[in-house]
This record gives structure tokens, sequence and C-alpha cells, in this order.
């Protein structure tokens, strides 16, 4: 998922490159602010978000428009910096591979990552959805796919608005019931394939303009693929719950 240049988020596995040294790639993943203070003097870079396999680190760099993977020594001074006894040596290979900086940079804001899934509402039966609400999931995965073409999606998100719940539970519940259904009808006539990007980000909108609380979820996995869904506590509202396990959350907005 090349996040600036491209409306499709893929879940097809591709290749992540690394340099020969085991450091950051140049062609690779986006950047927001993880809430670690390690050294007083570093932080880690600000927008720069990342998930751990085993000895290995993948990170997403929106403002970057890019994922990336860094192992062997990077990954091992990356480790020793989040559990504050990276080396000077060490230290020095994360500034030069822009992984930390100086501390007191502007922080970019993100929500936490939300619990871990268990319910899809794809998996359940979906009531009938007045054409209507089909319609404005057609209309707002348009317009959030012209928003990709000439918005970065860092600022997209950055004015997705902050956290609303002022419904009830139940009403709530029903609107994210009626929300997951004209979605999944509208993909009768809305191309599916590769648009997880543009269809979660048009969700997320019309839940926040419901007033109903939501986080458009990127996640990633290895061998590399990348996609992101649309959930509300536990509940997936974009996609059948088994292709959603498949994925480590990086990012959530």
């Amino acid at each position: 998922m090349k996040i600036p240049t491209s409306t499709s988020c893929s879940s097809a596995a591709s290749p992540l490159k690394t340099d020969p040294q085991g450091g950051a790639p140049r062609c690779g993943a986006p950047y927001l602010w993880h809430s670690h203070r390690m050294d007083p003097s570093y932080d880690i870079r600000p927008g720069l978000h990342f998930c751990r396999f085993e000895s290995e680190y993948v990170f997403l760099d929106l403002p970057a428009g890019r994922y990336f993977l860094i192992q062997g020594r990077t990954s091992q001074a990356f480790a020793h910096f989040l559990d504050q006894r990276a080396s000077d040596d060490e230290q020095a290979v994360l500034l030069d591979q822009q992984l930390i900086g100086p501390a007191g940079g502007l922080a970019i804001g993100n929500l936490p990552l939300p619990p871990a899934v268990t319910a899809s509402l794809i998996d359940q039966p979906l009531p009938d959805t007045p054409r209507l609400d089909t319609l404005r999931a057609i209309a707002a995965q348009r317009r959030a796919r012209f928003d990709i073409g000439r918005i970065p999606v860092f600022e997209i998100t950055r004015r997705m608005g902050e956290r609303l719940e002022k419904h009830s539970p139940e009403s709530r519940q029903e609107t994210y019931i009626r929300v997951a259904a004209a979605f999944h009808r509208a993909r009768r006539y809305a191309l599916a394939t590769d648009r997880c990007l543009e269809r979660g980000i048009a969700m997320r909108r019309i839940l926040a303009r419901a007033r109903c609380d939501a986080r458009l979820v990127f996640g990633v996995t290895l061998p590399f693929a990348a996609h992101c869904w649309v959930q509300a506590g536990e509940a997936v509202l974009t996609d059948p719950l088994d292709v959603i396990l498949r994925y480590k959350p990086i990012l959530a907005v």
C-alpha cells in the first residue's frame, strides 16, 4: 500500500526491501507518533509508527507515505533503544537511519490502538439497507478516492476529527449495523478489490457525522502485506474477521 500515490491498500503479499546492512530501506513506509520516551536526549521520530515481528520491525511513515522493514543490527539497536539501553554507537545507527531525533520535536498526535478484534458485523446476517444509504456509501467512497488523489493521506487522517460518543450504546449499534450493511451492499456497484483505504476513509467519515465512535485501523503482516479497516470497539465493520486476524495493527485514527 503506497499511501500518497495510490488509493489501494493491497492485502496481497509483496516483499519489503531492506538495505544490505539491515537498515531502513529508502523505498518504503509511513510515520506517526509513538509515545515512547527512551534516552531523554532522543525521541522516536515524530510521525513514525511500528510493530514488531520477532526480531524485525515494520514501520509506517504516513507523512512520507511508505512502509519499510528494519532487521539485523538496526533492528537490534532499535530494540535496545526501546528498552532504554542503546549504546552510543547504536543511537548513531538509528540517527543515521532517521528513526530517532532530538527530543522536543513536534509530536504528531494519534489515537491509541483499539482493542483486539473478536467479531465482525460482516460475518452476521445484515438487514436490507435503504437504497439511499447505499448511494451515500458509494458517493462517500468516490469522494474519498478523489481526496486521496489530491490530498496527502496524512492530512486526510488529521482532519478526521476528534472522538465522538454522543449516541446511546443502543443507537450506536443500530447505526454501525446500518452503515456496515450499506457499504457491504455498495460492493455490488463499486469496485471493492484493493480499495480498502478509500472504503475505510468513507465509512469513518460517515460514522463521525453520525457521532458514532470508530477507528480507521492500518495493519501489516509478514510476508509483507498491508490492509486497513474500520473498527468499533472489538468489532470490524468492513471485513470478515478471518481477514483482519492476519494483520497486526500499526496505526489507528
